[in-house]
């Protein structure tokens, strides 16, 4: 809020949302790119709605128009740049969650036993868990069980190089 005029930055900006939003403070991370692979940057999220949120960046950045928003918490969505003021900007959720935060927290507990476990015990928790339902999800994790048996058959002489 500014001394002479009474009014804050927020206020200069014309609501644009249909419904109703609540503050909330709430760290989250936007990634850029195909996928979410270019950038990642670290927000804070001001406010809320079902539609979408406001973000502060913390300094300027140039969004691009569509990024992924993932949440504190884990819960994922593909969002719409809708507009952009200083180190603030609006995003709009399209679709639904990508990932809510009870599966992100569960692929937490997996990529744990993948690194006290091994490949093996986080691919069979991940077939336990139905997460190879998924196609790209049972790829990497198909790739993976192979890179480690070609792996032991190379260090165990079973193969060479």
């Amino acid at each position: 809020m500014t001394a002479d005029s009474g009014t804050s930055d927020e206020a200069a900006l014309p609501e644009r949302r249909g419904g109703s939003r609540r503050p909330v403070i709430r760290s989250a991370k936007i990634f850029t790119g195909v996928n979410g692979g270019d950038c990642v940057f670290n927000c804070l999220i001001l406010d809320q709605s079902t539609a979408g949120v406001l973000v502060d960046m913390g300094t300027l950045a140039d969004l691009p128009d569509e990024v992924t928003l993932q949440m504190g918490g884990g819960a994922s969505y593909l969002a719409r740049r809708c507009w952009a003021a200083g180190t603030k900007a609006g995003l709009e959720f399209i679709g639904g969650q990508i990932i809510t935060e009870e599966t992100s927290q569960r692929m937490a507990r997996i990529a744990d036993v993948l690194q006290r476990q091994g490949v093996a015990a986080a691919v069979a928790t991940l077939r336990t868990a139905r997460f190879l339902d998924h196609q790209e999800l049972r790829n990497i994790a198909e790739a993976a069980e192979a890179a480690v048996q070609q792996l032991e058959a190379v260090l165990t002489g079973q193969k060479s190089l």
